[in-house]
């Protein structure tokens, strides 16, 4: 399979953190003054002429060697808006589609320069499944870290969502403008703050960049310093959404167009059996689907996806046919990763967080990672093995974020399980991964001491949340509690070191 060659991120000395001050007119919004420091005013990237293209300013956004700071001016009302919709969609059993007003300012400090960028009138909603909660009291303001979502192409004109929708009617020109609308060519932007008390901070970063050092697609991703409302937040992960932005991106031109899936739980896991649904998802309805169609909404009825699940389903199908289903050359290095980076609530332990995407000239289907939170020895308030995954076997038939139930997955079971079709192939990905710069300590360490000398005196929020009352928010690469506590985080280097020993272990005995 042939990808476009991935963007390589800068190399660009440490820099040391700056905030910037949001200038506020009377409504609480922000401005294209300049600060009251003296700093440089922001750019408005609809009216001001920018000092990088879009292409390099992806590249700045999403360098760990940059400081990156997010300012969401968001005013109490529309953040009443999304508690609001939060409890009327959870009363559904659903989660709120509504994004809500907001003006955005992303500053990014290099070696060379500093830029802030304001971008208006941008759509907030709150992001997540399990992390969804109550987060804002009108008395007491903000009161719950929450992931975020922010769409710089959302028009507030549906009628259905807002009760002054705006009236686009004698100004389609401008409406289509907002709907072609892209910050350092990206459509939207997911902001999640450090839920599994990552004391590193890196892990997830370290994570998706493994995957693409062996040639897999993966998310970009970087730190940043976050102030919503006023309130400093702490330091937070930003991501590149996975859409057909994404696709477009890195995709030969032959294979794009195909379908994209997210894969994640709906009463079931996604894990290609009979049970798991198909379909396009609707909030306001409350139907939700194992894998969840993301593109070709008009026109495709999911019977790519539907098909894969009725052959992988054929308990006598062959090697070959798998492989006119799968590119399995891509899928056993995606495997040999997520091997690696010991994800408990992944494809084969959990049937979730990830992505299936269709290449269009030959129907394959591939996999992208998603939602790497709990990488590299991250159990917090989830260790179903009970040792952060070290010593779980890399040809296992258990799915071990499930508790340890017999793997369901039949394409895991056909291809990499023990006694698997591709066992060979699998364990030459498995060796080929054991070498990988991603994995090791120094690797690591390396760019643990760049973010911990950029983000240090960022991670405390300003204010005390409920939700992160009993959280120590520095920098540690020290384990926490213990790895055999649910409360528990392995140290990196623990983690690498017992992960490493027991897969040659498993080699040996292979």
């Amino acid at each position: 399979m042939r990808f476009k060659r991935i963007i390589q991120l800068m190399v660009i000395s440490v820099c040391v953190a700056m905030c910037f001050a949001c200038a506020k007119n009377n409504n609480g919004n922000v401005t294209n003054d300049s600060s009251e420091n003296g700093d440089k005013k922001a750019l408005n990237i609809d009216k001001d002429k920018l000092p990088y293209s879009q292409e390099e300013i992806f590249e700045q956004l999403f360098d760990i060697n940059n400081y990156i700071e997010i300012n969401l001016d968001i005013s109490d009302e529309e953040l009443l808006k999304i508690q609001k919709d939060y409890e009327e969609y959870s009363e559904r059993g659903s989660k709120s589609p509504i994004y809500r007003q907001a003006n955005l300012q992303i500053t990014i400090k290099t070696d060379k320069d500093e830029n802030t960028y304001l971008i208006e009138d941008v759509g907030v909603r709150m992001k997540g499944n399990t992390s969804r909660t109550d987060f804002y009291s009108e008395e007491e303001g903000q009161y719950n870290l929450i992931h975020y979502k922010i769409d710089f192409q959302e028009t507030f004109d549906e009628e259905k969502y807002y009760d002054e929708p705006i009236d686009w009617s004698e100004n389609e020109e401008g409406r289509n403008a907002r709907k072609d609308r892209t910050f350092a060519t990206l459509e939207n932007i997911e902001v999640r703050w450090n839920k599994c008390d990552d004391s590193t901070y890196i892990r997830e970063y370290m994570a998706y960049e493994f995957y693409r050092e062996m040639g897999l697609l993966a998310q970009h991703s970087n730190l940043a310093s976050v102030d919503v409302a006023g309130v400093h937040q702490g330091v937070f992960m930003i991501y590149e959404p996975i859409d057909k932005v994404f696709i477009q991106k890195y995709v030969a031109e032959e294979d794009q167009g195909g379908d994209l899936y997210k894969a994640g739980w709906t009463r079931n896991g996604a894990n290609l059996t009979a049970k798991a649904s198909v379909g396009i998802e609707d909030e306001d309805s409350g139907r939700f689907y194992n894998y969840d169609l993301k593109t070709n909404k008009k026109n495709s009825k999911g019977e790519i996806m539907k098909n894969l699940i009725s052959k992988l389903g054929n308990k006598s199908i062959s090697k070959e046919e798998i492989a006119k289903l799968v590119d399995m050359d891509y899928f056993v290095k995606y495997e040999a990763v997520s091997y690696f980076v010991g994800d408990p609530d992944d494809a084969r332990n959990n049937y979730n967080n990830h992505y299936v995407y269709f290449l269009k000239s030959s129907g394959k289907a591939i996999f992208i990672p998603c939602d790497l939170d709990r990488t590299f020895g991250i159990t917090k308030s989830y260790n179903p093995s009970g040792d952060a995954m070290v010593s779980v076997s890399p040809y296992s038939k258990r799915a071990i974020g499930t508790g340890g139930e017999q793997q369901q997955n039949p394409l895991y079971i056909k291809t990499v399980c023990r006694d698997g079709y591709y066992i060979d192939e699998y364990t030459e990905a498995l060796k080929e991964a054991f070498g990988a710069k991603c994995l090791t300590y120094k690797k690591f360490e390396e760019v643990y001491n760049i973010a911990k000398g950029t983000y240090s005196s960022k991670t405390t929020p300003s204010k005390l949340f409920y939700n992160a009352e009993e959280r120590d928010f520095s920098f540690s690469l020290e384990k926490s509690d213990g790895i055999n506590s649910d409360r528990g985080n392995a140290s990196v280097k623990e983690y690498l070191q017992l992960k490493k020993q027991h897969f040659l272990e498993y080699i040996e005995g292979k």
